[in-house]
């Protein structure tokens, strides 16, 4: 059976989880091409879900290919109202769908949903920042000594990061204090990062260094999560020139 994933209460789903409504049939549209797999819930009961493909998406209707599922389970689902939970490379969308049909050749055909949610699928999920050549990553060398590096990707409990190799020690298990993100004159809050791993970057003269979030704090924590959810809603809306507007700790 493939993998699928349940989906979130909607009592912890978050306001700024929801995609505006007019790109939802743009996001699922995108998504729907790469023909993911579907976990199909019930709006209470999560611990007998069905698995279909996800195939279609237009701006009316939704087309799913069911997956092993019964005959009379199938028809049991016509004119009911489901969860569907789709998980891709990128995160969980999560969305409600009514009036469910069964087509002539056995496809589950729904209308497209008001409302879509995109849902982190694990704390480690990681995403790439957009070309922006202000946004840095500052490590805290002692000694007012600071270290300008780049930002590969970044996660809500670590990243990593493109440095120039031998300016500092880089060993694993090692320890940063006093780093920060910058955009221009705006900086988040200081913040500690422990070395997991390193290795040659694009040439010999750069490093790639992995990093987790050390003893961070509840502000810290909040950053990184608004960083990771800015830059994906960013990215989901094709707005990635201004993706820095939504950040918590940008001033500009």
């Amino acid at each position: 059976m493939p993998q699928i994933f349940p989906p979130v209460s909607s009592k912890i789903i978050q306001r700024d989880y929801a995609i505006q409504p007019r790109h939802v049939n743009r996001v699922l549209g995108r998504e729907f091409e790469r023909n993911p797999i579907v976990g199909i819930y019930g709006l209470e009961n999560w611990l007998t879900p069905y698995v279909a493909t996800a195939l279609h998406a237009d701006q009316a209707v939704l087309v799913f290919k069911p997956e092993k599922i019964p005959l009379k389970e199938l028809a049991q689902m016509i004119d009911t109202q489901k969860i569907m939970v789709i998980c891709t490379e990128n995160a969980k969308y999560q969305f409600t769908v009514k009036n469910i049909k069964i087509d002539k050749g056995g496809l589950i055909i729904c209308s497209l949903p008001t409302d879509l949610y995109m849902v982190q699928r694990r704390d480690g999920f990681r995403v790439s920042p957009p070309p922006d050549e202000s946004f840095k990553l500052i490590v805290g060398l002692g000694a007012a000594q600071e270290l300008l590096t780049n930002v590969v990707n970044v996660s809500r409990n670590g990243l990593q990061l493109d440095m120039r190799a031998g300016v500092t020690e880089v060993s694993v298990g090692g320890y940063w204090h006093t780093c920060y993100f910058e955009r221009q004159s705006s900086s988040s809050a200081n913040f500690n990062l422990q070395i997991q791993h390193s290795c040659q970057g694009n040439d010999v003269a750069r490093l790639r260094v992995g990093c987790k979030l050390y003893e961070p704090t509840t502000q810290t924590l909040k950053e990184f999560e608004n960083i990771v959810d800015t830059i994906s809603r960013a990215r989901l809306m094709a707005n990635l020139k201004k993706w820095y507007l939504d950040l918590d700790w940008w001033n500009g």
